[in-house]
């Protein structure tokens, strides 16, 4: 007869594996995207979709990765400041004047959330990896956000259009934080199996 695990761990093992599908579904999307449109790039709307997408990505990796490493610092022996927890809660605790507590949603920019995330994940799990933000990769990954930007708040039609130099910073700012993120994920997959035996 096996033994329940304890809550703790199933509670850690379900915000892994809702990291994971997460993951797996935004993935699907741009292989699928991909797929279609593998050899014919000129349609504006899938230049504009893959973008979108990306970010799409971008921005689940990142919050699902944040809620990981605050369930295991809350369940594991590593400490988190103050700031370090509302950056991972994206929330802070505001008392008014009466006394009434309410949280308040904490707005962080892409390009500090993703960079923010990924040194505190590596930091707090104690990784034989650390991101590299002095690439030209992640300075494509800049580009690529104000060209997320542009399409997605146009002032003027002419803004909707992706030319093909901005593609390409696109698809190298995407094989910069695949690349990143496949990294660190083997890099915290190894630090288990290490802890594990």
């Amino acid at each position: 007869m096996t033994e329940p695990l304890p809550s703790f761990v199933r509670n850690l093992g379900e915000t892994l594996d809702e990291m994971l599908e997460v993951s797996g579904v935004f993935r699907q999307d741009i292989e699928s995207l991909m797929a279609a449109y593998r050899h014919d790039w000129s349609s504006q709307p899938l230049r504009r979709m893959f973008v979108r997408a990306y970010w799409s990505m971008i921005e689940g990796e990142v919050y699902c990765t944040k809620q990981f490493v605050l369930r295991a610092c809350e369940l594991g022996d590593k400490s988190l400041s103050a700031e370090e927890h509302v950056f991972l809660s994206e929330s802070r605790v505001i008392v008014d004047e009466k006394g009434a507590a309410s949280l308040k949603h904490e707005h962080i920019d892409a390009l500090s959330n993703l960079k923010q995330t990924l040194k505190i994940a590596a930091s707090k799990f104690d990784l034989d990896w650390a991101p590299n933000f002095s690439t030209q990769g992640w300075e494509m990954v800049a580009l690529s956000l104000e060209l997320r930007h542009r399409i997605t708040h146009p002032k003027a039609a002419a803004e909707l259009v992706v030319s093909e130099s901005e593609l390409d910073i696109h698809k190298d700012a995407f094989a910069w934080f695949l690349e990143t993120f496949n990294e660190f994920q083997a890099s915290l997959l190894r630090k288990c199996d290490e802890s594990s035996r």
